[in-house]
């Protein structure tokens, strides 16, 4: 009887929910793409490809109960195209480090300039010691790097001098994996530039990519040209997306206002650009009657809408936030052309499920998970009908739009940046409306003029606007409450924020109101989550132990990015060697590899030294941390593996 009650009860729901069902098929697949990253071995391929064209088939004969088979289809659904991507992909990774120099011929797909020197993208690469290189990063830093006059144009073909290593793993469970992202961009390995690169054969045949890159490069350099170098690097990052000429505090600045998506192109700058040369077009066309009288100028307008921002996609270097709203605006471009409702939940979903089968891994990275975070709150919030009018709907508008983008970015940035800022919605209401209606027109008339030599009024132009976007940035950065560093969410943690958001936003029916009460208490879990006390690195070459007063290391140096992936892991701000005042009250060092811990009232003591006798419970040898990375918990006390990860990137 209540199996029965129960039943009737979901099926009142897919009843009422039967239209925005779609809205659910990217869940179902970032379930099956999140639950392939997530194991330890990788799986059997012709196993997986059975399971899912059995689901399939079961799907197609099945005539009862079809959202349990809907649901786990779309999960198979995700699990067989990360496998496959995995497949397609096959990046070999470098797993020594190469400690000589060697040399190699390679031809440049990027050259960008950095605040050191330079950084190259190089394929095509011929070695006598390595065949199976698919792509370098490659860094020349230093004065002649800096000082360098040669322009490296892409498609060279370019004699390196370089020492190779391995790309660094992830340090830390739950935190940034750069070595998974650089294996699905075909990055092998990242080495160090010894010796002035020497350009043996330019750029003879062009193809549509290299055109695009080598368009890119010379955008580049006229903008270089045109502005000052600190504001030249955020034109650059507008422009083209070349973000590494930044500095260091300008990115602070930003990060720390809120306002740190303007320098990444991402939707706001695609759907500003599109609706701008919508508009100009539709009033242009307009003035000739004859035109106006005969053809659907609206329909002409998006047209060339869509033609635009698809170049500026490409000139952009096709990140994903953009390569995802280049897909909504296709989606709302159609929506015009056949006289249909553009801006909806479903267009998020087709994108989603578009981006998310093509390139599966992109639902692990930030720009995926703020990208359609943002979006599919904004979309939720002007779903409904408000009953606002003049100037408080679009004052509504702007605050209501700011704060609901906020929440899941923050929750996000918790996650990857560990940092948490409360200005964003100041910061946001001044300088979005100052990027959408003056410095990205500036940017795409540009654009427009630099075929013609005419381009450099209005870059200096843009160039004073984003002095005042980085004033902007400045002023809020100094204001309370512009920074928190947060630890990082549990897995647990970060799926409980994510469903219980997407219950509050892809439901219409009143269950949705839980979804609200999920993000109360993955807040009160989150709260009350216990960090780690210590940490081993692999082959217990680095121990970091967190104190009330800081985060207290054996040893600092070739570390250092460790040590601080791990700082901002434990959300805490400051670092300290063990031999230093601050960690001297909680750590005695015994001998040259055994010391004494004193936290919460309970001692432990670490060791590498077999002979040394230890009668203590409480003991750890630190050669049994050997092969994996160690969390410990002191009260109680457990020990948490990385694992030893067989995966075509570890």
């Amino acid at each position: 009887m209540r199996s029965k009650k129960f039943r009737d009860l979901i099926d009142d729901f897919f009843e009422s929910e039967k239209y925005r069902l779609p809205n659910f098929i990217p869940v179902g697949i970032g379930i099956g793409i999140s639950l392939y990253f997530s194991l330890n071995n990788e799986p059997n391929f012709l196993f997986n490809s059975g399971v899912f064209i059995l689901i399939l088939l079961i799907n197609a004969l099945t005539k009862s109960d079809k959202w349990i088979g809907y649901i786990l289809l779309t999960i198979s659904m995700g699990f067989f195209f990360s496998q496959l991507r995995t497949k397609t992909v096959n990046t070999f990774m470098l797993s020594e480090e190469n400690k000589k120099p060697i040399s190699l011929v390679a031809t440049v797909e990027s050259c960008e300039k950095t605040k050191n020197g330079l950084t190259f993208i190089v394929s095509s690469i011929k070695s006598k010691k390595y065949r199976n290189l698919n792509k370098l990063h490659l860094s020349w830093r230093g004065k002649k790097a800096i000082s360098s006059q040669q322009d490296y144009i892409p498609g060279s073909k370019i004699l390196f001098r370089t020492i190779l290593s391995p790309l660094q793993p992830q340090s830390f469970p739950g935190a940034y994996d750069f070595k998974k992202q650089q294996y699905f961009k075909g990055i092998s390995a990242r080495g160090f530039i010894t010796a002035p690169p020497k350009i043996l054969e330019n750029p003879d045949q062009t193809s549509l990519e290299l055109f695009i890159e080598q368009l890119r490069h010379r955008i580049d350099k006229k903008i270089e040209k045109c502005l000052p170098q600190e504001t030249a690097s955020i034109a650059k990052a507008l422009i083209t997306g070349n973000k590494s000429e930044i500095s260091q505090s300008i990115r602070n600045n930003f990060a720390n206002s809120g306002i740190a998506h303007l320098l990444a192109i991402s939707g706001l700058h695609m759907g500003i650009i599109g609706f701008f040369v919508f508009w100009i077009f539709r009033i242009f066309l307009c003035c000739f009657p004859s035109i106006c009288m005969f053809f659907d100028i609206k329909k002409i307008s998006a047209i060339i809408s869509w033609i635009v921002v698809l170049f500026y996609l490409y000139i952009s270097g096709k990140s994903v936030p953009s390569v995802r709203a280049f897909i909504m605006h296709t989606i709302v471009i159609c929506a015009i052309l056949v006289e249909r409702c553009s801006i909806t939940m479903r267009s998020v979903a087709i994108a989603a499920t578009l981006v998310m089968i093509s390139t599966p891994e992109v639902i692990l990275f930030p720009s995926f998970q703020m990208s359609f975070g943002a979006v599919i709150a904004i979309v939720a919030l002007h779903e409904h009908n408000w009953n606002f009018s003049g100037l408080f709907r679009n004052l509504f508008g702007v605050l209501g739009t700011t704060v609901v983008a906020s929440i899941p970015t923050a929750i996000f940035s918790m996650y990857t940046f560990n940092q948490l800022t409360l200005n964003s919605i100041f910061a946001n209401v001044i300088s979005i409306p100052f990027m959408s209606f003056f410095i990205m027109p500036m940017a795409i008339i540009a654009l427009f003029l630099m075929l013609f030599d005419l381009a450099q009024p209005l870059i200096v132009c843009m160039g004073y606007g984003i002095q005042a976007l980085v004033k902007i940035s400045e002023l809020s950065a100094q204001l309370p409450g512009s920074r928190f560093v947060m630890p990082t969410p549990t897995y647990i943690n970060m799926a409980i924020f994510i469903f219980s958001g997407l219950i509050l936003t892809l439901i219409h029916h009143k269950i949705r109101f839980c979804g609200a009460i999920g993000m109360i208490i993955g807040g009160i879990y989150y709260y009350f989550n216990t960090t780690p006390d210590i940490l081993i690195s692999q082959k217990s070459k680095l121990i970091g132990i967190k104190t009330d007063e800081a985060l207290c290391f054996n040893h600092l140096g070739y570390f250092r990015s460790m040590a601080l992936s791990w700082m901002r892991s434990l959300g805490m701000e400051k670092r300290e060697r063990f031999d230093s005042k601050a960690c001297r009250k909680y750590i005695t060092k015994i001998s040259e590899d055994t010391y004494s811990v004193n936290l919460k009232g309970k001692s432990l003591i670490f060791t590498g030294n077999r002979d040394y006798f230890l009668k203590s419970s409480d003991a750890i040898f630190l050669d049994k941390c050997d092969n994996f990375a160690s969390i410990i918990y002191f009260l109680p006390r457990k020990c948490i593996s990385n694992g030893q990860k067989f995966r075509p990137w570890s």
